[in-house]
């Protein structure tokens, strides 16, 4: 009963902080109302359907952003029918011969970025509801491009805004490489004729570059605007590029150096002057350069890029600037410098000049503000990490202590079929811990949440240097029975998913324990059942740990694994299919891990595993669209199949590609989370998963003994963790502030328009390399 007692005062210890942080949201209201005044006022006082050029375009980017953080239907109407106005294009002419991309607005500049950068809001609008119509001409003009030898496309700085996200978005959507190599040869272009190495700036264009070009005192002229396009760009262009992309780091250290330059220069207004280093040249306010300067650093402050101690006081300097003195009494945004190219000398720039493209920089920079101020304080989050605490703590705290088995209370099926009950504790503790890891991946902060992963993180590095420890009390049953290959895959999986923050601090008595444990798990000869991945997942992590490994296992379970997809997302477990969840449980996670982890290790084979991978994503794509078709309006999902008692890991690949941002078209990071949420609340809602030593309990929606298949134990349970997945995205992140948007089977059960489905094929090739 002491048990019960501590683990209920932890808990409701732990729901404190979030009800004292939820009373306090008003300055991230008062931003809110903003938002609605500044884009309410542009949209009664402007009609969408004006041209597709980079003013307006520059527009819908802030009014898309207001319409995720918002819901407004309204916002995404007005961008829907000002893409329609256009017919999805941007210059129109058909003509190939005929597209340029020097300066021009006319019909046949094509392939120029300002005829262009509509493409990203038909792509967020295409992400919304896929509809071919919406990217057909954006992929069109784009791949065209990219197949010429020309790489000298972005030779202005806002032309980094226009287009770079263009690129990243449509790589998100079809994962066609050329969009990031290209990005990254358009780049080293720009930089190679109007970027400066020393003051990390870029000038305008090559006109610009200095000494050739000066500002009235002699300076370097720097142009805010212009500068304002690129770290906007950047960091755009960081939240979708994927993570192991080759050049990843060449971006972040571009768009950290940037920040820290453009910081170091803000008027003491909070402003930027129009010409930067020049403040004389130009003098006064311009809310434009200013808006997404302070759209960027937020950003990278937001997602762990740019220390929040260093830049927080710049940003609110910034906002203060656009709250107060660029925001106008009737919602209009002032300071804004008119069109051109450069800081212009006695250009009046007051309180009346206003533009589209200063209204979206404007709204950017709100909406990101909105997600700094309301990070931690999300209803949706703080419910998760309470379940998420409360399933954990009783687990690690003890493990910590090396007292698991000693306090876990543990249940077993009714027809259990005799082997040790031991293995329990280690289904416990490798389940539970591929599930939470990513969220304690993220790093340490002063929230109350943090505080709580902390411990977590604490308690887990303990158990895991237990649990291959033969002299503690928790050490695991690696070696009776053939069950621990299932769950040192697990124990191993957890490692992948949070290798830096939960592999590399521990000692090197433990790690050579762990390769050691995990090798000698080669003595079981896996079933012909998805038991196969969970040698793959096991020698793939050693690929990745540095150690020796198995290619022969991994390359088997591979080959198998495709003979036993049969397709739209569905694999059969072993040579005949099985109506159940094990798509779910094993063969998506694990078998994206396994080629992640050979990838990450730079292991080469007759297999092509950058192909493997890309076609296993798509497919894990389309049974994520399934999952969420799945959770219906009151937040239930099917219950059929073996294992049920998994509970919330039948959900395992939905929260998976929520946490790695690769939903598929149609399902948007919002209704994820609500469905998800549904779901939990529905299934954890009377308290009676929990036995009374505060551990999970057999059954699906409470104490349902009868469920259990003959090889279920209480521990095995901890598998519904791997919903969790999604904890992993920092608290700032859209999964979390978006706002909350109805997933597919509630729209369609209340006659709201809903995106329709339809078979998905393989489309990528392999064949053996040698």
């Amino acid at each position: 009963m002491k048990q019960v007692w501590k683990g209920a005062m932890l808990f409701l210890l732990a729901l404190l902080p979030f009800a004292s942080a939820l009373a306090k949201p008003s300055e991230a209201e008062q931003v809110r109302k903003i938002i609605d005044k500044v884009n309410q006022h542009w949209q009664a006082v402007n009609s969408p359907e004006v041209r597709s050029f980079w003013d307006n375009a520059a527009y819908h980017t802030g009014n898309m952003e207001a319409y995720f953080l918002t819901g407004n239907e309204a916002y995404r109407a007005y961008s829907e029918a000002w893409a329609t106005h256009n017919e999805w294009k941007g210059a129109k002419s058909d003509n190939r011969s005929e597209w340029k991309y020097s300066y021009g607005e006319s019909d046949e500049y094509v392939l120029f970025g300002d005829y262009q950068i509509c493409f990203q809001t038909y792509a967020d609008l295409y992400m919304l509801d896929p509809d071919d119509k919406k990217i057909r001409r954006a992929r069109e003009v784009m791949e065209y491009e990219m197949s010429t030898p020309n790489h000298d496309y972005w030779w202005w700085s806002d032309g980094l805004y226009m287009v770079m996200p263009v690129m990243t978005k449509l790589y998100k959507i079809t994962h066609n490489p050329l969009y990031l190599e290209k990005l990254y040869e358009y780049l080293l272009y720009s930089d190679s004729i109007m970027f400066d190495k020393d003051e990390n700036l870029y000038y305008r264009d090559a006109k610009y570059v200095y000494p050739k070009h000066k500002s009235l005192n002699g300076k370097k002229d720097f142009w805010a605007r212009g500068d304002g396009w690129v770290l906007a760009g950047l960091a755009k262009v960081l939240k979708d590029l994927p993570e192991d992309y080759a050049h990843r780091a060449f971006f972040v250290e571009k768009f950290q150096k940037m920040a820290k330059a453009v910081a170091a220069i803000q008027q003491p207004e909070g402003y930027w002057t129009r010409s930067m280093m020049d403040p004389e040249h130009a003098p006064g306010p311009e809310t434009s350069g200013t808006a997404f300067f302070t759209y960027g650093m937020l950003w990278g402050v937001n997602h762990g890029y740019l220390d929040e101690a260093t830049y927080m006081p710049v940003i609110r300097k910034a906002w203060k600037y656009l709250s107060e003195t660029a925001l106008q009494k009737d919602g209009s945004v002032g300071y804004v410098q008119p069109i051109g190219e450069k800081a212009i000398p006695g250009q009046v720039v007051d309180a009346k000049s206003t533009a589209n493209f200063g209204v979206g920089a404007f709204l950017l920079a709100a909406c990101e503000y909105v997600r700094y101020l309301e990070a931690g304080t999300q209803a949706d989050r703080a419910y998760w990490c309470q379940l998420a605490y409360q399933m954990a703590e009783p687990v690690l705290s003890n493990m910590a202590k090396g007292e698991l088995q000693k306090n876990m209370q543990v249940e077993v099926s009714p027809t259990w079929d005799g082997r040790d009950k031991r293995v329990t504790y280690m289904e416990c503790f490798g389940r539970l811990m591929a599930g939470i890891a990513p969220w304690l991946a993220l790093p340490d902060d002063n929230t109350e949440e943090g505080a709580m992963r902390k411990q977590l993180r604490e308690w887990a590095l303990k158990a895991y240097a237990n649990a291959v420890d033969p002299n503690s009390p928790d050490y695991l049953l690696w070696r009776n029975e053939g069950q621990p290959l299932v769950d040192a895959a697990y124990v191993a999986e957890s490692f992948l998913r949070a290798f830096d923050q939960l592999w590399m601090p521990l000692d090197e008595t433990t790690k050579k324990r762990y390769i050691e444990e995990f090798t000698q798990m080669r003595r079981i000869d896996p079933p012909y059942t998805n038991w196969l991945l969970f040698s793959a997942t096991i020698e793939s992590f050693l690929a990745k740990a540095g150690a020796p490994f198995d290619m022969y296992r991994i390359n088997s379970a591979i080959r198998k694994v495709e003979e036993w997809y049969t397709g739209d997302g569905w694999y059969a477990d072993g040579p005949s299919f099985a109506f159940d969840y094990y798509s779910s449980y094993v063969f998506h996670p694990m078998y994206l891990e396994t080629l992640d982890a050979l990838i990450d290790a730079d292991k080469h084979s007759r297999l092509d595993y950058p192909k493997y991978y890309q076609r296993a994503l798509k497919r894990a794509q389309k049974f994520s669209l399934v999952l969420e078709r799945f959770i219906s309006p009151e937040g239930t999902f099917p219950v059929f199949g073996r294992s049920i008692p998994y509970r919330m890991a039948t959900m395992q690949p939905l929260a998976l590609m929520a946490w790695y941002k690769e939903l598929p078209a149609g399902v948007t990071p919002a209704q994820v989370r609500c469905g998800l949420t549904a779901v939990m609340k529905r299934m954890f809602a009377s308290g009676n998963n929990f036995n009374e030593g505060g551990f999970l309990t057999i059954g699906f929606t409470g104490r349902q003994p009868n469920v259990a298949d003959w090889y279920t134990n209480n521990g095995s349970l901890y598998m519904t963790s791997l919903a969790f997945l999604p904890l992993g995205l920092p608290a700032s992140d859209a999964f979390w502030t978006d706002a909350p948007r109805d997933w597919t089977s509630k729209k369609a059960w209340s006659e709201q328009p809903f995106p329709k489905d339809h078979h998905w094929s393989d489309d990528i090739q392999t064949r053996d390399l040698y």
